[in-house]
């Protein structure tokens, strides 16, 4: 599932033809940003429906919680409820397999990159610390599920060593040799590699915005709601959990109550989406992704879904209107008082609670009206 133009309407429209936003710059800065964007859009697009599906599924789940019509702990919710997580738990395995096809790559062992990541042995070695070795070299361990970062960086990899394995490798030994190799290589590589940047990045963001807040609220409110996108996108919001408890137990978090900011900006993009969209392909897609944002929180079937894969010039809007709205909360010194996902159910939770509605209010209606004003893509250029 790709994008297209509609020349009409001056906006683009979900379809399966492969087009280019931009002209094609095979050279210098602008050719390799265009292929990002092209293998970002590639790996993500196929995944669009399943994203729709599995959002849908967990916004009737909440729907039938806060009617109290499903008990939380029966197997019928727990069934419907892997139904509805597992694309986004088991993403590095789905993403490792779009990631390849993109790429040109075999698809199977780009899919069993991303499942041993996730595989019951290497997961069970969080039990016993955050740490191990690989033949003598140190391993920081992380939870790499509903993860993007450990199969962008080494799916790519993959496929250029795969490659040279295609034309190195004798005939009679490509069948076990090329995975053989390419799984030695890259799983171990992903785990070493992704494992420390998402410590000491995630690290190195909980501490700035931890003294950020102790500075000043409204800049660190300001900072944290534009900032949150960002964050989810490349899973560094996880960091600022822990942080986010002890200051529960305190009596009430700062972080959240901000960082609720950039959820609503992101609502606000995916409503501007459904309104200005001519394709109802797109609206429905736009419609579906909102429902669990608003009900729970949920915002990845919008960030995975709509922006990230096609309009990410939009972030501007979504940086801009949880700027603002983070702010307002940030300068009154709101605080979440109970754990909960940012959504529109949860906004009781928050105190002082008028301030809190009137920042978020700011960020939802912020991005709506940037996206219905100034559009969710460039102008319409010639298909290549």
């Amino acid at each position: 599932m790709t994008i297209q133009h509609d020349s009409s309407a001056g906006t683009e429209v979900v379809t399966s033809q492969q087009v280019s936003d931009a002209p094609q710059d095979k050279e210098g800065t602008t050719g390799v940003v265009q292929r990002i964007f092209k293998f970002t859009t590639d790996s993500f697009g196929p995944l669009i429906p399943l994203f729709a599906g599995s959002a849908t599924i967990k916004a009737l789940l909440a729907i039938l919680l806060k009617f109290h019509a499903i008990d939380p702990k029966g197997g019928t919710y727990l069934i419907l409820a892997a139904a509805g997580n597992a694309i986004f738990y088991f993403l590095p395995i789905f993403l490792g397999f779009t990631a390849a096809k993109a790429l040109n790559a075999n698809t199977f062992i780009g899919a069993a990159i991303g499942a041993s990541l996730l595989e019951p042995n290497f997961t069970s070695l969080l039990l016993h610390g955050s740490r191990t070795s690989f033949i003598g070299i140190p391993v920081i361990l992380a939870n790499y599920s509903s993860t993007i970062l450990p199969i962008f960086f080494a799916i790519p990899l993959f496929a250029l060593v795969e490659r040279q394995l295609n034309r190195f490798v004798p005939k009679d030994l490509k069948l076990f040799l090329v995975p053989m190799i390419s799984l030695m290589i890259f799983v171990p590589l992903a785990a070493i590699v992704v494992g420390p940047f998402g410590t000491y990045a995630g690290k190195l963001v909980s501490d700035v915005i931890s003294a950020l807040f102790r500075a000043n609220g409204l800049i660190a409110g300001g900072v944290l709601g534009a900032a949150w996108t960002f964050l989810t996108i490349v899973g560094l919001h996880i960091a600022l959990i822990p942080i986010v408890i002890v200051d529960l137990a305190k009596g009430g978090d700062p972080l959240l109550a901000t960082a609720s900011a950039g959820v609503f900006a992101q609502i606000g993009f995916a409503l501007g989406m459904l309104v200005r969209a001519r394709n109802s392909e797109l609206r429905s897609l736009a419609g579906a992704s909102i429902v669990p944002g608003v009900l729970s929180g949920e915002t990845r079937p919008i960030l995975y879904g709509l922006f990230l894969p096609f309009y990410k010039r939009t972030f501007l809007y979504v940086a801009l209107s949880g700027a603002a709205g983070g702010a307002i909360a940030g300068a009154a010194g709101v605080k979440m008082v109970s754990l909960a996902f940012p959504s529109f159910l949860s906004i009781p939770l928050f105190a002082p609670m008028v301030p809190y509605i009137i920042g978020m209010a700011v960020a939802l209606v912020g991005t709506f009206a940037l996206t219905l004003i100034f559009g969710y893509e460039k102008s319409p250029k010639k298909a290549i």
